[in-house]
């Protein structure tokens, strides 16, 4: 009965909030979920504990959002953005692991330096349904939406991978270069190989059922909205990255599915957009009431420890942030100056434009659920039976860094890149495609 309870609860505030979004439009929708989660949180009689299992949550929420994202998104842009996009899903993943890691351990000694690496990594993915939300909010040009989408869809296996060895190391006092890298390679590499022949595989049965006749919409539907948890769940089974196989199903399904037109397929194509968005809508309110639901309780005994000031606490968090933002600031800056610019073909100069646009950037990264499902998933004992160290320490930092880079992101990125009240050339294609389906 609880259960039921909780999840009629958490539909209930998805719905206020659609409500919300339009009375309040100038807070961005995943604020107005964390604030009715927290609200939820406060007012209920008893604390409400909310127990679900990192990779329970990843193949709920995040796989079949990632999915749809990666279904929808514009691959042209990301293949021309693909060097940037990786290197903001790999390498600034990895600087700030190490930077964020330093730092900790210098300002917090009691932090040992694995457990502070495992926040950094914690830290380092941006949140995917984050991302998608504060699209609607700003007028991003095409280069700063794809890195943002694409390194949104790609950087949470290298933050996963980064984070498992940190523990292990802070587990077992011990770390391997070797395996490490070996194991991020196998997990990187084969997830995307892995989630390719899925999705042949997937175009092959749904072609075989077209041939014998049985075009069902309900079948169709169906099937495609069970294929990011089949992939997930049988990528992790065999040991690659889930999260990578869920992403790179759903680009080359969307490629090759969607050429062949018809009567039939346009009203398949109406009714998979209306579902997805359905779901994608339901399933971001929840993560986002969650997220605000959790918050109280992660960072609750924390705050109310005596023997650490709270003033403290406030300064480690802003610190931390401000490690980040400089950290994809000049991160982005540098990665504009390196790379040519699909656009122009030239590698942009340094002036006022490409100073905001890194900005851009920067602030349209923030971190979410992801980070918060990555660090509640810390053992509360090491190998000798001994207790974690400063684990509650550890998620109240990483909370408060998410609600900053939220808050952010939701009040910077409108300024930086306000919305043009006309259709950019992205939407007015997407309307046009859209007509000529109906």
């Amino acid at each position: 009965m609880a259960t039921f309870e909780l999840i009629l609860l958490l539909a209930v505030a998805v719905l206020l909030s659609s409500i919300l979004d339009q009375i309040v439009p100038k807070v961005s929708l995943p604020l107005i979920q964390i604030g009715l989660g927290v609200i939820i949180a406060f007012l209920a009689v008893s604390p409400i504990e909310i127990n679900i299992e990192p990779e329970l949550f990843l193949v709920l929420f995040i796989a079949p959002l990632l999915f749809s994202d990666a279904k929808d998104s514009n691959k042209k842009n990301l293949w021309d953005n693909k060097v940037t996009i990786l290197s903001f899903a790999i390498g600034l993943v990895l600087i700030i692991t190490l930077c964020v890691g330093f730092m900790v351990n210098w300002l917090i000694p009691s932090i040992p330096l694995a457990a502070a690496f495992a926040l950094g990594a914690a830290l380092g993915p941006t949140d995917a349904v984050a991302v998608q939300s504060l699209r609607n909010e700003a007028q991003l040009g095409k280069r700063e939406g794809a890195i943002l989408q694409g390194e949104a869809l790609l950087n949470d296996a290298s933050g996963v991978v980064s984070f498992q060895f940190a523990i292990a190391a802070a587990v077992t006092g011990a770390f391997s270069l070797a395996d490490a890298t070996a194991s991020f390679a196998v997990s990187f590499v084969g997830g995307i190989a892995f989630g390719i022949f899925l999705a042949v595989l997937f175009l092959f049965i749904s072609s075989k059922v077209r041939d014998l006749g049985l075009d069902s919409t309900t079948f169709h539907v169906l099937f495609e909205v069970s294929m990011p948890f089949v992939t997930f769940l049988v990528s992790e089974i065999i040991g690659v990255s889930g999260i990578l196989a869920v992403v790179a199903c759903g680009i080359l399904w969307s490629m090759y599915n969607t050429r062949k037109i018809s009567p039939y397929r346009s009203s398949l194509n109406i009714a998979l957009s209306s579902v997805w968005k359905v779901i994608g809508f339901t399933l971001n309110g929840i993560v986002f009431v969650l997220l605000g639901m959790q918050l109280p309780m992660a960072t609750q005994s924390t705050w109310n420890d005596v023997y650490i000031n709270n003033f403290a606490l406030i300064g480690y968090v802003l610190l931390i942030t401000v490690l980040i933002v400089v950290l994809r600031w000049i991160w982005a800056l540098a990665m504009s100056l390196i790379t040519k610019n699909p656009d122009t073909n030239r590698r942009d100069k340094i002036n006022k434009k490409t100073i905001v646009n890194a900005l851009v950037t920067t602030v349209g990264g923030p971190k979410g659920a992801i980070t918060l499902s990555i660090i509640f998933s810390m053992p509360f004992l090491l190998s000798d039976g001994s207790v974690f160290p400063q684990r509650s320490l550890i998620i109240f930092l990483a909370s408060g860094v998410i609600l900053c880079t939220l808050l952010l992101a939701n009040f910077a990125l409108p300024v930086l890149a306000p919305k043009d009240v006309e259709e950019d050339e992205e939407e007015r294609e997407h309307n046009l495609l859209m007509r000529i389906e109906i």
